[in-house]
């Protein structure tokens, strides 16, 4: 993504959470994009798993159940916990984890279109 950032991919919350246990305890994650739309029933002890773990980086959260004018609201009530509705518009979501990580030009450093 960028130098200095990690990104582990997933699909689901039982996903994500698996490979955060085998992770090496040194690495740390610099943010974290979940989609509560999939895997609904374990998204919740996933998140509270987070807490336990310690982690604090930012969590975008993406939802159908999200309408997108009020997901800049949640957006905007917290540092670390960032929401976007679906449908989004072209880009936002690169735009919003250019912002939360704080890297520029990230479609550069990631080769993306």
């Amino acid at each position: 993504m960028g130098e200095g950032c990690r990104v582990v991919t997933a699909l689901g919350a039982t996903s994500a959470d698996r490979r955060l246990d085998v992770m090496d305890p040194g690495v740390a994650v610099d943010g974290l994009v979940l989609d509560l739309d999939a895997d609904r029933r374990v998204v919740s002890d996933f998140l509270c798993r987070l807490v336990d773990r310690g982690f604090s980086g930012p969590r975008i959260l993406l939802s159908s159940g999200f309408r997108p004018e009020a997901s800049a609201t949640f957006r905007a009530s917290s540092h670390t916990h960032f929401a976007l509705g679906r449908p989004w518009r072209s880009g936002e979501l690169r735009s919003l984890l250019e912002q939360v990580l704080g890297v520029s030009h990230l479609a550069e450093s990631t080769g993306c279109p």
